[in-house]
């Protein structure tokens, strides 16, 4: 039987093969025609025989022939009854008892007795950050908990760093640390200065050349070579093969170094620049700007691609420490890249690395937390060296770089020699400028400050105040070392504030200065629990659970068939036919 269980009634008659049972009635009716058909048939015998008492003749001679039966007409009847019930129970039983007794001389087998004493307290605070627009050309005021904190500074990088400082070192701000990055315009930067001694970008104009003659000894080989280094007046460093090639590399810069020149020794693996930072900032140190502009223009000479990656020491707060110290991290690396870009270097052989943050001092087994100034830095890597490098920098008196062996520069093979050589000139800008949006601005090297006269510092520093001096040039500028940034007076500074005090801190701010979002409310949890006595608790419970399920179906049914039969003579044609059949035989 098949499995009736979620069927309807409907599914189950059909599943009765009712039309089966209708279609047995009817061919039971066709097999009783049949049969009366051959009976009359086989009567004929009888009416064919020849009889003595009717002198010799057929019942067929005198005129009598076998009946035929028909069905006229047959009605069948059929009917089902289906009674279908399918029931299923599913029960559950829960029972739960307990008691509860401060007697501490319950001794019930089913009871646990505890006695204790217990007080303290905890409580828990969140890192904050709150969010700040400030546009360039601003000169107003962001009021942190009431207190003023005016934009000072003749420029918009000026104003911005000033004010870092005073949030993050005055008392009773609360605030931490502050990141912040510019949102600047792409501009149209032009100049007919020779593009080794002005470099433009669309947002940054630098100043090349100063400083003195530099190059780099590539060491590929251990072995005994004589380097040329300047040929007025005569200077050479003889070296001896070594130990192995690292060995030798060091002992090339120790040689070439007592000669008078500045030498680092870069073995393949090691940065072969490392900046340093100042807690919590990310804005490079101007002094580090002439390594970074001869990096770059290494770089656009020997076409080789730099790995950038910045680093924090273990700056600790009250929640988010890690993701902190890795944005600073990364703001870091950025800053470094922008300033290689401004110098000259192809943004395509730069990488930025995301920042391990303070990983890299846990790491290394750092002892001295969140004051380790070696793990304030940026470092930057050049993947895929396998030569060591020598960095030569002439200094002021000594002897220069000139007339240089060997000279490989230009040969891409694993030769020892120079394979970069710089050599500045003063810069002489007399007559040309730069036109930004339009507005030509002269260059001008008249000694600007702490800068001599024609210096790159100076001419950075002459054509920023030019262009924040042109009240209708819509633009801004900042100056750091070399390096002039452009903007437009509606570019905006995006402040991070960041603070671990649980205290609430309202900002506001005026005259271009635009809080975006507020540090939310301190959440902070405590829990202070103090229980004394006797407590007895027993508990009890049961879990019954039952599952029943219940099928039954009846099917009844009757049938019946009422048929009337109607008796006919033989048909002519088959009487003629016997008749015809029995001349022959008397024949």
């Amino acid at each position: 039987m098949a499995d009736y269980d979620g069927l309807t009634p409907g599914q189950v008659l059909a599943d009765a093969s009712v039309a089966e049972f209708i279609k047995s009635l009817g061919l039971g009716i066709a097999e009783a025609q049949r049969a009366l058909d051959e009976n009359s048939v086989q009567q004929i015998a009888e009416f064919i025989e020849p009889r003595e008492g009717l002198g010799g003749r057929t019942l067929l001679d005198l005129g009598l022939s076998p009946a035929f039966y028909h069905y006229q007409h047959a009605d069948i009847t059929c009917s089902l009854q289906l009674s279908l019930r399918v029931q299923k129970d599913t029960s559950l039983g829960l029972n739960l008892n307990g008691s509860y007794s401060d007697n501490s001389n319950n001794s019930s087998d089913s009871s646990e007795s505890e006695s204790s004493s217990e007080s303290g307290s905890s409580t828990t605070t969140e890192t904050r950050e709150a969010n700040v627009r400030i546009t360039t050309a601003s000169n107003g005021a962001l009021v942190v908990g009431g207190r003023n904190f005016a934009l000072t500074g003749s420029s918009p990088a000026e104003r911005i760093r000033n004010l870092q400082n005073a949030l993050t070192t005055t008392d009773g701000t609360g605030i931490d640390r502050v990141l912040y990055q510019l949102q600047g315009s792409d501009l149209d930067i032009q100049t007919d200065a020779s593009d080794s001694e002005v470099k433009t970008t669309p947002r940054t104009v630098a100043f090349l050349s100063g400083g003195h003659d530099r190059g780099i000894i590539r060491v590929g080989k251990n072995e005994a070579t004589d380097y040329t280094l300047d040929d007025s007046p005569a200077t050479s460093a003889s070296t001896t093969a070594q130990a192995d090639l690292a060995a030798y590399a060091a002992h090339v810069a120790s040689t070439v170094a007592a000669q008078g020149y500045n030498t680092r020794h870069i073995a393949p693996n090691a940065p072969v620049l490392q900046l340093l930072f100042e807690t919590g900032r990310h804005d490079v140190n101007p002094n580090s700007y002439e390594s970074l502009r001869n990096l770059a223009q290494a770089m656009r000479e020997l076409n080789f691609a730099v790995e950038i990656e910045g680093f924090a020491d273990r700056q600790v707060y009250a929640s988010n420490s890690d993701a902190l110290n890795a944005q600073l991290g990364n703001n870091r690396a950025n800053e470094v890249r922008s300033i290689l870009i401004a110098n000259g270097a192809p943004s395509n052989l730069i990488t930025v690395r995301p920042s391990r943050g303070d990983r890299a001092a846990a790491d290394n087994g750092d002892t001295r937390g969140r004051d380790n100034p070696n793990f304030r830095k940026v470092d930057i890597t050049t993947p895929g060296r396998t030569a060591h490098w020598v960095f030569v920098h002439a200094r002021a008196g000594g002897p220069n770089l000139n007339g240089v062996t060997p000279d490989k520069r230009g040969d891409t093979g694993n030769e020892n020699g120079f394979i970069h050589l710089f050599r500045p000139s003063p810069l002489n800008l007399s007559g040309k400028s730069v036109t930004i949006e339009g507005t030509n601005f002269p260059f001008r090297g008249t000694a600007a400050g702490s800068f001599a006269a024609n210096s790159p510092e100076a001419y950075a520093k002459n054509l920023a105040d030019d262009i924040n001096g042109h009240a209708s040039a819509d633009l801004q500028a900042s100056a750091s070392a070399n390096v002039v940034t452009v903007n437009r007076k509606g570019d905006e500074f995006q402040l991070t504030l960041v603070t671990s005090s649980n205290r609430d801190i309202s900002l506001s701010g005026t005259s271009g200065v635009t809080v975006t979002t507020q540090f939310s409310r301190t959440r902070s949890s405590s829990l202070t629990r103090q229980n004394s006595g006797n407590r007895a608790v027993a508990v009890g419970a049961s879990l019954d659970v039952r599952y029943a399920r219940q099928f039954e179906m009846n099917v009844t049914g009757n049938s019946s068939i009422s048929a009337r039969l109607v008796s006919i003579p033989a048909p002519p044609q088959f009487l003629e036919t016997i008749r015809e059949f029995l001349n022959k035989e008397g024949e």
